[in-house]
């Protein structure tokens, strides 16, 4: 297993002006000492060629991976032009990928009101299955990640019968450790594991002395260590306290149980 960051983790930081993606990069290579960065589209001021690459050169020279690349966006919009519109910018940030040598590139299904979801479920289908003809051609995973908040994935039922449906093999997940709202959410993690290509570690309750609050870490490394589990796990820290100290923390935390679980 590998060990990276998902920059939303500095989200607030970044918003106050205290961080950019090349700061935070140096931050990963020099204090965090880690390898790998999930980059958030908010977070790269530009999708400009010279801009990209002067990020993918200082990435390689800090011997950091990219390794994935995560856009927002929604499908099922009622409007044709509107649901072309997200599949043209998955297009687009696909190639954002490919640039960078990114090989995954996480996406959402979407949201909508609950009550139209079963209407809707086709066209989030086919505009994924159209991304996915795209991103084909360009090497890059589309990595669907379940998220909560209205979503058309909530569970592990839903996002299962996603895969089934888009059914492409350049359509995997980002695993979230945090997100699904199953009744037995590490069941349901056990259970997406054979399909999980990047994951991102979910930090939500951190207490002073590092322990994680929320989530039982011993059942989450159990299923990692069991599945083999050999991708990025990238942690996103989402607590109230101070990014600049809790990110920090929480890499020490992972790291007890990585060494506690033998997964290096």
């Amino acid at each position: 297993m590998k060990l990276g960051l998902c920059t939303w983790a500095y989200n607030r930081t970044f918003a106050s002006g205290k961080m950019d993606l090349e700061k935070l990069l140096h931050v990963c290579a020099e204090e965090l000492k880690i390898g790998g960065m999930d980059i958030i589209d908010v977070h790269l001021k530009s999708q400009d060629l010279d801009y990209l690459l002067k990020i993918k050169k200082l990435a390689t020279d800090l011997q950091i991976t990219i390794s994935a690349v995560s856009p927002g966006n929604s499908f099922g919009k009622d409007k044709r032009e509107d649901e072309k519109a997200e599949v043209e910018k998955i297009r687009q940030w696909t190639d954002t990928a490919y640039i960078l040598g990114a090989p995954n590139l996480r996406i959402f299904a979407g949201w909508a009101p609950k009550e139209r979801h079963k209407e809707l479920w086709p066209k989030v289908v086919n505009s994924i299955k159209e991304c996915a003809k795209y991103a084909a051609k360009k090497g890059v995973i589309l990595a669907i990640e379940s998220h909560n908040g209205g979503g058309y994935l909530p569970t592990s039922v839903e996002t299962f019968k996603l895969l089934k449906d888009v059914n492409s093999p350049w359509v995997k997940l980002n695993l979230d450790t945090g997100n699904y709202q199953d009744a037995d959410m590490y069941a349901a993690l056990k259970a997406s594991m054979p399909y999980a290509t990047h994951m991102h570690c979910k930090i939500h309750e951190l207490s002073e002395d590092g322990r994680e609050l929320q989530f039982d870490f011993n059942r989450i490394f159990t299923i990692l260590k069991e599945a083999n589990y050999r991708g990025f796990f990238n942690i996103e820290y989402e607590g109230k306290e101070d990014e600049l100290a809790f990110v920090p923390k929480s890499f020490e935390m992972v790291r007890r149980f990585i060494k506690k679980y033998d997964m290096f």
